[in-house]
């Protein structure tokens, strides 16, 4: 529909560009948001977004450039984004995640409560991304952009009504399987069903260790007490038994 809103030269501003800094602008929001309620610091908050997106940015271009090397044969090619767009979704889900990760452990947060912070984010960032994915392509015969949009945005309100509903009983963690799930799901019916499988399988047995189904059950051992018997022999003089 609108690939390319502004071009001056070699400097292109795409839509899809756009949208994906918007959605940023309101991921880091709703990241900062979560994460003050966690007691976290401001500043640490947005490094570690800023951090991440950077990660999920380069490792996307990596793996685009990777995978598509014949049009990306030369450095410049590689560099000059706004000219030669191209990010892979695999490389910007798998870098935001590891790099957030590694932050949250780094700063010794509470895990669970930050990581459930992060999925709220990381669901608003993507839900601007397609939304950038169709105005640039604008495939009216069958908008699966639009599709992957609605079902995010159902799995964001989904998330964000069990965050209310069961926050005060459930166990940390639910959150987080129950967004692998719904991606997951996604990627299976509408792009890649390997990536769509192990999200399902992976969200399935979080679930289960968050329940404690995947750990051990350990069987107390009772402590059996010795008898004493009283021994009815009278004792004599030196007798010591």
């Amino acid at each position: 529909m609108w690939p390319t809103l502004i071009a001056i030269g070699p400097i292109a501003i795409h839509s899809f560009g756009l949208m994906l800094f918007l959605g940023l602008f309101f991921g880091g929001f709703v990241f900062w948001q979560k994460g003050r309620e966690e007691g976290a610091g401001e500043d640490s908050l947005m490094d570690g977004w800023l951090i991440s997106g950077l990660v999920s940015l380069v490792l996307a271009r990596i793996w685009m450039v990777l995978g598509h090397w014949p049009e990306f044969n030369s450095w410049y090619r590689i560099l000059f984004l706004t000219k030669f767009p191209g990010l892979a979704y695999e490389g910007a889900f798998f870098g935001f995640w590891i790099a957030m990760i590694i932050w949250i452990l780094k700063k010794k947060w509470a895990f669970w409560p930050m990581l459930e912070a992060a999925v709220f984010s990381q669901l608003v960032v993507e839900m601007f991304g397609w939304l950038g994915q169709f105005l640039a392509v604008g495939n009216l015969k069958f908008p699966w952009q639009i599709i992957w949009l609605i079902g995010l945005m159902v799995l964001y309100r989904l998330l964000k009504f069990w965050e209310k509903k069961y926050r005060g009983f459930s166990k940390p963690g639910f959150l987080a399987a129950v967004y692998l799930w719904g991606l997951g799901l996604l990627q299976l019916v509408l792009r890649s069903r390997w990536l769509g499988g192990a999200l399902i399988i992976f969200g399935l047995l979080l679930l289960l260790e968050r329940t404690g189904k995947l750990s051990k059950s350990k069987v107390k051992s009772e402590k059996v007490k010795p008898i004493k018997v009283k021994s009815t022999r009278k004792k004599l003089g030196f007798d010591f038994k």
